[in-house]
């Protein structure tokens, strides 16, 4: 089996910090029913838990990733006859026009150089009925003190929103986007800028975030909620564009 290790960015199922694990996990149950019955390819795919997740509702599943040994990873745990995997730029994919019914892309736009190259070949890989779901962090909310190294950027809502019309028009696509929370967690515009004062405080300082080191799954199992209302206060937003 091909070993793949957690960075401390790309999750690794059974690897990654269990809490970090459901909460990305939980992005995909979220819209696996609106691929239903679809062809779908899981942009930026990484280890193919995605995938995976996405096969269960939908007809078939294609991942393409730029890591050789992430895609040789999900082949072997997560192939099967409904779901493969490819190695592939996602600025430039390996795909004909309008191939896919759907298409997901979950925290990777940040991490690149070029993310209009990536969206142009999303918007052509993407039937003009289809359906497009990406996510990424709102920059307007902060999780850490440091700045993330892998990120190339963070989007504020604003940002994220007008990017995406650019590519999909919202004279042919319908927009939304959703705020993903932390059950029971407090996201009132106050906690947040105090929680962006502070941990700016401790950037300042140069105080760094302790390792939160790999947690049993069974003992942290956090849910999450998705929902449009008080979105800019989430850490990560996620949008559904829908052909008209």
């Amino acid at each position: 089996m091909t070993d793949i290790k957690f960075t401390g960015e790309r999750l690794v199922p059974g690897v990654s910090p269990a809490d970090l694990e459901a909460e990305h996990m939980s992005r995909y149950h979220f819209i696996k029913n609106l691929v239903k019955g679809k062809k779908v390819l899981d942009i930026g795919c990484g280890a193919g838990y995605g995938s995976k997740i996405l096969s269960e509702t939908a007809e078939v599943v294609i991942g393409i990733d730029i890591d050789k040994d992430a895609i040789s990873y999900a082949t072997e745990k997560y192939g099967s006859e409904t779901v493969s995997f490819v190695v592939g730029d996602v600025e430039m994919m390996p795909f004909n026009d309008f191939e896919f019914e759907a298409g997901v892309c979950f925290e990777v736009i940040e991490h690149i150089e070029r993310p209009r190259a990536m969206l142009t070949e999303a918007s052509r890989v993407i039937s003009g009925g289809g359906l497009f779901i990406i996510s990424t962090p709102n920059g307007a909310v902060k999780v850490s003190s440091q700045p993330n190294p892998y990120h190339l950027r963070e989007y504020l809502m604003g940002e994220f929103t007008d990017l995406l019309k650019q590519f999909f028009p919202l004279d042919l696509w319908e927009l939304k986007i959703y705020g993903q929370f932390l059950r029971g967690k407090n996201y009132s515009s106050t906690n947040v800028a105090l929680k962006n004062f502070y941990l700016t405080m401790k950037g300042k300082l140069g105080i760094k975030p302790s390792s939160k080191g790999t947690v049993d799954i069974q003992k942290i199992n956090p849910e999450f909620d998705f929902k449009i209302e008080d979105r800019d206060l989430a850490e990560y937003l996620i949008a559904v564009i829908k052909g008209k």
